[in-house]
């Protein structure tokens, strides 16, 4: 079990929409110390051998290694024994992953996707593997410098209408943040065409690439500072769909994403709505400002389930937080996220805390942050009000008769949040898994903003 979980450390993407992981633990590091030797000189028996002759060196090899370290171990005591049967799991980790990783288990769809192009081939000579590859290597490393420079003009040349709005949203939502996800010394280290799809209609026609890579991937903020970088491989799945005698790009799916926990609730409101759902964000496009915000940890909190499009040119997001994957807690919460176009401080509108309460969403606000009460005292013994400014609260355009009492009336126990000019619709959804979320819960959040929108004239 632990060289599973090992296995899947070393291969899970932290950044660009993967899952966000947190530090390793001191027996991961000890692992770590015999299965990078273990996994490099793997790969290296693996281009000497063939398959038989690679297993039995490579397994005698390892076995061996562990006989010695094992006795070396218990010589050095009870630490001694602990630490090299860490570092033995490391070895066959390493080993396992060398010769039965990922894209060894891909090459039984390589060989059915092989065949497929074949035949396909006889009526269609836009199906030709070496040149399917050609085009999705291109492609990748265009869509990783294209992506680092903000360059949509360039990316809407190979990428399909739907994903070039996509992306081209993701990369408004990175530019407001004040942030560049830098993909630095992109090299490619396998790709697979593992998927195959060839209609008589052929509009309807699309392959599948496994791409293993590797990136220097940053994070940068606005004053060119590397908030957060990560050098691990990683595994996506490009999708190809065919445009005339082009193909476009059409999706990408990071191989550390869990496509059994999608929720498909979520991707229909997403298409009804005109808006783009993505199952797993890391914490790409975690903000920082504000306080339920300042929960989350860049590299640890997680946003999945997002929702991106936009009302009025403004850009929305919603999704759902969880600061502390993995957490004994682990608290989540359903968040709406909109940019203003002015500066109203701090400003927190919450359901007032209700003692013993499971789904309570009441953020104690800093102390820096007065109360405020207003003439309705209905409204005051529901919600509270805090803000850092008296004068920017009666400047927010929410903070009215009309907007108090759609809340007062429909009670959706929900907070508002605004920090500087970042809005946040917020409930807290508890630990409640990401295929439990429903549409409905985000439909009301949407109704809100929308509420919102009209009284801030967005």
């Amino acid at each position: 079990m632990f060289s599973l979980m090992l296995i899947t450390e070393i291969m899970a993407r932290s950044g660009g929409g993967g899952s966000g992981g947190g530090d390793g633990g001191g027996g991961e590091i000890i692992a770590l110390i015999g299965y990078f030797p273990s996994y490099y000189l793997g790969k290296l028996i693996k281009k000497l051998l063939p398959r038989t002759a690679e297993l039995i060196v490579s397994a005698t090899f390892a076995a061996l290694c562990s006989i010695v370290l094992l006795i070396i171990g218990i010589t050095g005591g009870l630490f001694g024994t602990w630490f090299m049967i860490l570092v033995i799991i490391g070895i066959w980790a390493g080993w396992g992953a060398a010769f039965f990783g990922i894209m060894e288990r891909l090459k039984k769809r390589q060989a059915a996707a092989r065949q497929a192009i074949s035949t396909a081939a006889l009526q269609d000579s836009a199906w030709n593997e070496e040149s399917l590859l050609a085009h999705a290597r291109q492609t990748f490393l265009q869509y990783q410098y294209d992506w680092s420079t903000f360059n949509t003009a360039s990316i809407q040349t190979y990428t399909s209408p739907r994903y070039m709005a996509h992306s081209s949203l993701l990369l408004s939502a990175l530019r407001e943040l004040g942030r560049t996800n830098v993909m630095a010394q992109v090299e490619i280290k396998n790709s697979l065409i593992v998927g195959v799809h060839d209609d008589a209609d052929n509009a309807r026609d699309s392959f599948e690439v496994a791409f293993e890579a590797s990136a220097l991937d940053q994070l940068v903020d606005s004053n060119n500072t590397i908030i957060i970088k990560d050098t691990k491989p990683f595994i996506e799945y490009w999708h190809f769909i065919r445009s005339g005698e082009s193909w476009l790009l059409d999706s990408i799916v990071q191989h550390t994403q869990d496509l059994s926990t999608a929720n498909h609730s979520l991707r229909q409101f997403a298409e009804n709505n005109h808006m783009f759902y993505s199952l797993d964000m890391g914490w790409l496009l975690l903000p920082t400002k504000g306080v339920l915000m300042s929960r989350g940890k860049l590299g640890t909190s997680d946003i999945n389930n997002h929702v991106v499009g936009t009302y009025n040119g403004r850009l929305v997001q919603l999704y759902t937080y969880t600061p502390v994957p993995g957490n004994k807690n682990n608290m989540s919460w359903l968040v709406l996220q909109v940019t203003l176009p002015k500066s109203y401080g701090g400003i927190i509108t919450q359901p007032r805390k209700k003692i013993f309460s499971s789904t309570s969403v009441y953020q104690k606000p800093p102390k820096s942050y007065k109360k405020y009460e207003f003439e309705w005292n209905d409204f005051n013994k529901r919600y509270s009000v805090h803000a850092t400014d008296a004068d920017r609260l009666a400047a927010f355009e929410l903070i009215n008769p009309g907007f108090m009492a759609y809340l007062y009336d429909n009670d959706p126990n929900a907070g508002i949040e605004v920090a500087d000019n970042v809005l946040y619709l917020y409930r807290y959804l508890g630990a409640r898994t990401t295929t439990t979320v429903h549409a409905g819960e985000y439909e009301v959040m949407l109704t809100i903003a929308l509420k919102a929108f009209k009284e801030l004239q967005l």
